[in-house]
Protein backbone atom coordinates (compact mmCIF):
# COMPACT_ATOMS: atom_id res chain seq x y z
CA UNK A 1 0.00 0.00 0.00
CA UNK A 2 2.20 2.59 -1.33
CA UNK A 3 -0.90 5.77 -1.47
CA UNK A 4 -0.75 7.69 1.86
CA UNK A 5 -4.61 8.37 1.45
CA UNK A 6 -5.32 4.73 1.47
CA UNK A 7 -2.80 4.31 4.65
CA UNK A 8 -4.44 6.94 6.23
CA UNK A 9 -8.26 5.41 5.44
CA UNK A 10 -7.10 2.67 6.88
CA UNK A 11 -5.68 3.85 9.96
CA UNK A 12 -8.90 5.80 10.79
CA UNK A 13 -10.40 3.25 10.07
CA UNK A 14 -8.68 1.00 13.53
CA UNK A 15 -9.26 4.44 15.63
CA UNK A 16 -13.07 4.23 14.54
CA UNK A 17 -13.42 0.85 15.40
CA UNK A 18 -11.77 1.41 18.44
CA UNK A 19 -14.17 4.24 19.70
CA UNK A 20 -17.18 2.87 18.01
CA UNK A 21 -16.20 -0.71 20.29
CA UNK A 22 -15.71 0.99 23.41
CA UNK A 23 -18.84 3.27 23.11
CA UNK A 24 -20.65 -0.06 22.19
CA UNK A 25 -19.17 -1.79 25.04
CA UNK A 26 -19.82 0.79 27.44
CA UNK A 27 -24.09 1.63 26.21
CA UNK A 28 -24.71 -1.67 25.12
CA UNK A 29 -22.54 -4.28 26.95
CA UNK A 30 -19.75 -6.74 25.68
CA UNK A 31 -22.16 -8.61 23.18
CA UNK A 32 -22.60 -5.67 21.45
CA UNK A 33 -18.79 -4.88 21.58
CA UNK A 34 -17.43 -8.12 20.31
CA UNK A 35 -19.90 -7.94 17.85
CA UNK A 36 -18.45 -4.40 16.13
CA UNK A 37 -15.08 -5.66 16.91
CA UNK A 38 -15.50 -8.95 14.70
CA UNK A 39 -17.57 -7.01 12.22
CA UNK A 40 -14.62 -4.44 12.30
CA UNK A 41 -11.86 -6.74 11.81
CA UNK A 42 -14.00 -8.60 8.57
CA UNK A 43 -14.26 -4.73 7.50
CA UNK A 44 -10.59 -4.36 7.77
CA UNK A 45 -9.53 -7.90 6.38
CA UNK A 46 -11.80 -7.25 3.44
CA UNK A 47 -10.09 -3.96 2.72
CA UNK A 48 -6.62 -5.41 2.77
CA UNK A 49 -7.49 -8.40 0.54
CA UNK A 50 -9.57 -5.78 -1.87
CA UNK A 51 -6.47 -3.60 -2.13
CA UNK A 52 -3.91 -6.50 -2.70
CA UNK A 53 -6.62 -8.04 -5.59
CA UNK A 54 -6.94 -4.57 -6.84
CA UNK A 55 -3.10 -4.51 -7.40
CA UNK A 56 -2.59 -7.51 -8.10
CA UNK A 57 -4.82 -7.61 -11.23
CA UNK A 58 -3.95 -3.79 -12.04
CA UNK A 59 0.23 -4.16 -11.60
CA UNK A 60 1.33 -7.49 -14.08
CA UNK A 61 -2.01 -9.22 -14.72
CA UNK A 62 -1.45 -12.99 -15.07
CA UNK A 63 -4.04 -15.52 -15.15
CA UNK A 64 -2.80 -16.58 -11.59
CA UNK A 65 -2.81 -13.54 -10.61
CA UNK A 66 -6.36 -12.97 -11.33
CA UNK A 67 -7.41 -16.12 -10.53
CA UNK A 68 -6.02 -15.95 -6.83
CA UNK A 69 -7.54 -12.37 -6.84
CA UNK A 70 -11.22 -13.45 -7.96
CA UNK A 71 -10.63 -16.60 -5.30
CA UNK A 72 -9.78 -13.80 -2.63
CA UNK A 73 -12.96 -12.02 -3.61
CA UNK A 74 -14.99 -15.46 -3.27
CA UNK A 75 -13.44 -15.63 0.23
CA UNK A 76 -14.58 -12.36 1.18
CA UNK A 77 -17.90 -12.49 0.46
CA UNK A 78 -17.99 -16.03 2.07
CA UNK A 79 -16.53 -14.76 5.00
CA UNK A 80 -18.23 -11.98 5.58
CA UNK A 81 -21.85 -13.40 4.49
CA UNK A 82 -20.75 -16.63 7.17
CA UNK A 83 -20.33 -14.45 10.24
CA UNK A 84 -23.28 -12.41 9.77
CA UNK A 85 -25.40 -15.80 8.63
CA UNK A 86 -24.09 -17.18 11.95
CA UNK A 87 -24.27 -14.36 14.07
CA UNK A 88 -28.12 -14.32 12.54
CA UNK A 89 -28.32 -18.25 13.23
CA UNK A 90 -27.10 -18.77 16.34
CA UNK A 91 -28.39 -15.25 17.72
CA UNK A 92 -24.92 -15.15 19.83
CA UNK A 93 -24.00 -11.52 19.05
CA UNK A 94 -25.88 -8.16 17.71
CA UNK A 95 -25.92 -7.95 14.29
CA UNK A 96 -26.62 -4.38 13.98
CA UNK A 97 -23.36 -4.39 15.95
CA UNK A 98 -21.53 -6.15 13.73
CA UNK A 99 -23.21 -4.29 10.59
CA UNK A 100 -21.63 -0.99 12.43
CA UNK A 101 -18.24 -3.02 12.32
CA UNK A 102 -18.44 -3.50 9.11
CA UNK A 103 -19.25 0.16 8.20
CA UNK A 104 -15.92 1.30 9.55
CA UNK A 105 -14.32 1.66 5.98
CA UNK A 106 -16.64 3.59 4.19
CA UNK A 107 -16.92 5.87 7.60
CA UNK A 108 -12.93 6.54 7.22
CA UNK A 109 -13.59 6.86 3.97
CA UNK A 110 -16.12 10.12 4.58
CA UNK A 111 -13.55 11.20 7.18
CA UNK A 112 -10.77 11.37 4.65
CA UNK A 113 -12.58 12.99 1.81
CA UNK A 114 -13.55 15.84 5.31
CA UNK A 115 -10.15 16.06 5.73
CA UNK A 116 -9.33 16.51 2.14
CA UNK A 117 -12.19 19.42 1.83
CA UNK A 118 -11.04 21.34 4.87
CA UNK A 119 -7.37 21.22 3.88
CA UNK A 120 -8.40 22.20 0.02
CA UNK A 121 -10.76 25.02 1.79
CA UNK A 122 -7.61 26.50 4.06
CA UNK A 123 -5.10 26.80 0.83
CA UNK A 124 -7.88 28.34 -1.31
CA UNK A 125 -7.77 31.15 1.64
Amino acid sequence: MNNPGLKRVQDNAVWILMVLVMAGYFYQGPGVAVSILIGGLLALLNHHWMVAGIDAVLGTPTPARRKQAILKYLLRMLLILGTLFAMIHFSFLSLLGGIAGLSIVVLAGMLEALIQLVEQLKRNR
